[in-house]
Order: C-alpha cells, then sequence, then structure tokens
C-alpha cells in the first residue's frame, strides 16, 4: 500500500505503507555529470510528484554481491524488487519515518536521525541489502517512546568510488568519490530531513565494517557533519589509506586492463567515461587496489594507534570530531576478522601457517623475542594444519585490527563534553556454515537490525531486542551504559546465550571479562600497536 505525503520543500512525495512505518525509497541525493566526477547536491525534482516506492538504482559492484554477503552471513533473506545498477543514478537513499495510531507522518515532531553507511570493503554492497532494512527498528523505537527516522543511503564503489591518479587529479577529478559520496548525503540529509518530522541537528551517523571506518573518517572533518557516530565491526585503524603513488600504480594496472597504455592521458579519461558498465568491475585486475586515499581532504593524514590513542592533538592525523561530535561508540565482535578468510586468506592455502610464520619474521627481524612471543602465544607453527592455523591468525587479526584499535579510541577521546561507549559482540553465529558457532563479521548487524529475528531462538531474540534497544536510546541522546570513564574501558557485552548472557556491563573492562584475551594487548605493549597491526596488515599483502 502506497501514500502520498506533502514535503513542505519537495512537494508530494509518494512512499510505502508498512506497519508502523512509512518508507520513501530511491530518493536522489546527488546527481553526476559523468561517472568519474563530484557529486552535487540534488535540490530540486521537477513539479511532478516523487515515486518514492521503488529502490533507487544501486552504484556499480560485482555481480551476485548480495549472495556472497549472504554467504558471510550465512543465513539467506528474500530479495527485493531493485533495478539495474548504474554508474550515473546510483546516489539515492532510503527513508523510513514512523508513523503515529492514525498512521499519518507527523512533520512537527523534530526526531532524531540515524543514517546508516553500509560496508563491502568499497567494491561492493548497497542501501537495498534486506538486511539494512529500517523498518523493525524504527517500529521497536516507537514501542519505547523513543521514536527515530532511519536512512540508508548509497555511494560510489570502485572505479567510480575510489579509483585515482595524478592524471585524473589534474583533470579536475578528485580522490575519493566515495566519501565525497558520503558527504553530500548528509547534506540532504540536513537540508531535507525536518520535512519528514526530523531533526537535522540530531543525526547519528552508523557504519559496518568498510561503513565504520567511513562513519569514524567523518570525525576528521573541520564542519560538524554528525551530532553522534557509531561504528562496528571497522574504524579508521582497520587499514591504512593508500598513499597517492600506490594509487596510481593501482590506475596503471586499470589502464593496461583496459587496453589504453598508448593513449594519452586525455584520451585515457574518456575513455574511462565510456567504458562499459559491467567492465567497472569485471576487468579490474585483483591486484589493483581500489581503496581510500590520502587526499588532504576526506583522508588528511595516516592514522595510527598513536593518534587515535593519545588524548593530544596530532598533527599527522587530526581528529576534529572531538570537539564536535558530542558521542562516539565503537563496538567490535569475537571473530570480526573471519570475513578476511573469503577476501584473500583462503588463497594462501595450503600451508598458510609456515607462510604466517615466514612474514611475521620478517616483519620483526629487529624484534625476534616479539616475533616467537607472538607465534606462541597463538600456537601458530610451520606445521600447524591448514585450518587450525587459519582460525588462529583470524584471531590475530580480529585482536590487532579490531579489539585493539577499539580500546584505543576509548584511550583517546576526550571525556569532557563528549563520551564513549565501547562495546563487545560474543553471540555465536546460529547458522550452519564455516564459521558456526563464532561471533563472525556482519553478524551485529544482523542481529541489530532485527531482519533475521525468525531465524533466531527466544534467548537470541532478546539479546537483539536489547542491542537495538540501547542503539535507539544512543540514538536517542541517552547513554545506553555508562561511558568510559579514566583509564577503566568499561563495555556493553553482547552474549554469547549459550552461556546464559544476554547482555552485561563491564565496568572494569577486564578483557577475560569482556569474553577477549589480553595477548595482544601484552604484544602492542612490548612493541607497540603500530608495529603489531602491520605485522598483519604485511601478511595480508603477501609480504
Amino acid at each position: 500500500m502506497s501514500t502520498t505525503f506533502k514535503h513542505p520543500i519537495l512537494g508530494e512525495v509518494k512512499g510505502n505503507v508498512l506497519e508502523g512505518v512509512v518508507q520513501f525509497l530511491g530518493l536522489k541525493y546527488g546527481s553526476l555529470k559523468n561517472r568519474l566526477a563530484s557529486a552535487e547536491l540534488v535540490t530540486s525534482y521537477g513539479a511532478e510528484p516523487i515515486d518514492a516506492t521503488k529502490f533507487g538504482a544501486p552504484p556499480i559492484s560485482p555481480a551476485g554481491a548480495i549472495e556472497r554477503e549472504f554467504g558471510f552471513i550465512q543465513q539467506s533473506l528474500p530479495l527485493p524488487d531493485v533495478p539495474a545498477q548504474s554508474d550515473l543514478e546510483g546516489l539515492n537513499l532510503n527513508i523510513t519515518v514512523p508513523t503515529g495510531k492514525d498512521g499519518a507522518i507527523d512533520a512537527s515532531t523534530k526526531l532524531p536521525v540515524h543514517v546508516f553507511i553500509h560496508g563491502g570493503g568499497f567494491m561492493q554492497g548497497s542501501s537495498w541489502y534486506p538486511h539494512y532494512d529500517q523498518a523493525s527498528i524504527v517500529r521497536i523505537s516507537t514501542e519505547l517512546g523513543k521514536p527515530i527516522i532511519s536512512i540508508t543511503i548509497n555511494y560510489r564503489l570502485g572505479v567510480a568510488g575510489f579509483l585515482t591518479s595524478e592524471e585524473l587529479r589534474k583533470a579536475g577529478y578528485k580522490a575519493n568519490n566515495g566519501f565525497h559520496d558520503q558527504r553530500v548525503a548528509l547534506k540532504w540529509v540536513k537540508k531535507f530531513i525536518g520535512g519528514f518530522g526530523g531533526n537535522e541537528g540530531e543525526i547519528t551517523v552508523s557504519g559496518e565494517s568498510a561503513g565504520g571506518l567511513s562513519a569514524t573518517m567523518l570525525l576528521t572533518s573541520q564542519e560538524p557533519l554528525m551530532k553522534r557516530c557509531l561504528s562496528t565491526g571497522g574504524a579508521v585503524l582497520l587499514f591504512k589509506p593508500i598513499p597517492f603513488f600506490v594509487a596510481d600504480a593501482a590506475y596503471q594496472k586499470v589502464i593496461e586492463a583496459y587496453g589504453l597504455t598508448d593513449k594519452s592521458p586525455e584520451e585515457r579519461i574518456e575513455a574511462l567515461l565510456k567504458v562499459p558498465v559491467d567492465d567497472l568491475w569485471q576487468k579490474i585486475p585483483p591486484g589493483a587496489p581500489l581503496l581510500p586515499t590520502t587526499d588532504g581532504e576526506t583522508v588528511i593524514g595516516d592514522p595510527s594507534f598513536i593518534s587515535v590513542s593519545s588524548q593530544a592533538d596530532d598533527p599527522t592525523f587530526l581528529i576534529p570530531g572531538r570537539k564536535w561530535c558530542a558521542a562516539l561508540m565503537i563496538g567490535e565482535s569475537k571473530l570480526d576478522a573471519n570475513i578476511l578468510a573469503w577476501l584473500g586468506l583462503d588463497s594462501r592455502n595450503p600451508g598458510i601457517a609456515s607462510k604466517f610464520v615466514a612474514s611475521v619474521n620478517k616483519t620483526l627481524a629487529s624484534h625476534p623475542e616479539v616475533a616467537q612471543q607472538l607465534l606462541s602465544v597463538y600456537d601458530i607453527k610451520d606445521s600447524t594444519p591448514d585450518d587450525e592455523a587459519m582460525l588462529q591468525i583470524l584471531r590475530f587479526a580480529t585482536e590487532s585490527s579490531f579489539y585493539a584499535p577499539a580500546r584505543a579510541f576509548g584511550q583517546g577521546w576526550p571525556q569532557t563534553g563528549s563520551k564513549y561507549f565501547l562495546y563487545h559482540f560474543n553471540e555465536g553465529n546460529p547458522w550452519d556454515g564455516r564459521f558456526k558457532g563464532e561471533a563472525g563479521h556482519i553478524l551485529d548487524v544482523a542481529f541489530l537490525f532485527q531482519n533475521y529475528n525468525k531465524f533466531l531462538d527466544a534467548k537470541q531474540q532478546e539479546l537483539a531486542r536489547q542491542y537495538a534497544e540501547d542503539f535507539i536510546k544512543f540514538v536517542n541522546g541517552e547513554d545506553p551504559w555508562p561511558p568510559v570513564q579514566g583509564e577503566k574501558l568499561g563495555a556493553r557485552v553482547y552474549g554469547p546465550t549459550n552461556d546464559g548472557i544476554t547482555t552485561k556491563y563491564v565496568a572494569s573492562g577486564d578483557p577475560k571479562e569482556v569474553g577477549r584475551n589480553d595477548r595482544v594487548l601484552k604484544l602492542g605493549e612490548a612493541v607497540g600497536f603500530d608495529t603489531i597491526l602491520e605485522v598483519f596488515q604485511n601478511f595480508m599483502q603477501g609480504r
């Protein structure tokens, strides 16, 4: 069933009526002159009513990406009707608005607003994915008497989102289009959400994985972009932005793949703008990193544990959001790095253990005692069987790339005028598959947005509900649990329900009490957390 809503600026907007909410889908927030151009804010839609009853075209990403993501979660959901992906029409967003008892939207309510940035490694993903549907969590917010408006956005990925080079920049094409798109989406929200009953001054941006990295990267803006920030499954230390010389090398690989090496710079750029849409992902060589680049605008420097964990400003990576963001929440899952098995580590078998040992010894050549300590505490030897070694490497990756960074943010976030909230997700995956029983990547989002509830038992549903209620309180500007104070990294813990835990608060933040191991903390104290992070990143990159 559909309804037509009268927006004071946009005019008539047609949306879908569901139980307790109205959804406006595929609203275009940005226009593009070409696939590599900077997004321009859309402010006019013509005189005709806007049809927002169907999802907009998603940006370009590999075919079948949604099935791959279901594979990570280990459980599928029915797919909605979605148009073909587009290089020019993909900058759109979806808005879920609660309705009153009369089934109508009250545009005068000034509700807090949540904006979600999806993950996918900056190569895949879209706001239409069914596990990101915001209807259930908005309904819960109404039940709690703390209603919110929730929004999911698209942004450019892969070539269109993150390809850059010196010749592209000289021609006026910026690096990090995907990050610029996200900022344009937030400008659209601030400009128009008031007409849907939202409060443009009460915006919480959340993201998962690459979306979590994106959300925390917004904190480097001098201009306040949100009131609160929530990152799960990844923050700015998840992987380092690449420098321009690496981006230039990736550009050359792309040019070679498209057969444009012998063309002039002008001819190459013109060809890039006309390459068939499917070639934007099908012909990209696997070794070409299309990732965020240090551009001095959306990525202002090279983040490090030192810059993030210190409350003093670090000129190499300034975080102005410490002053303008009222609250930051970061969560991580007990085996968040399991995603990396599918995204590259599986290709290191057979013999992944010996390759890891060699890489660790190479990176820590000047600290051989730490190298031996690392291999010992994670129980990895040249002879360790592949499956066993893989799991232990993923535990090291999780603890160094997700757990330790979440703690680092807590140590560096100011405790006056702003708040920091930390949580740990420990509920095991209940569904058959490779990582059944493990609290893996993306699983927390599956629980948070309530779209998998019919596949959960009663205790798991209770955990999901409490997780959602905490999230809704945060979006409403409340403290869902005590913020970090002093040196104690007090945290909320979700699960495991198999041990009788739905949620609990651990004031001490003690690793054992929150379901973590302190081994990576001891390694970091011995040689520096940036060095420990480098150990895994070097291995991931085949060094």
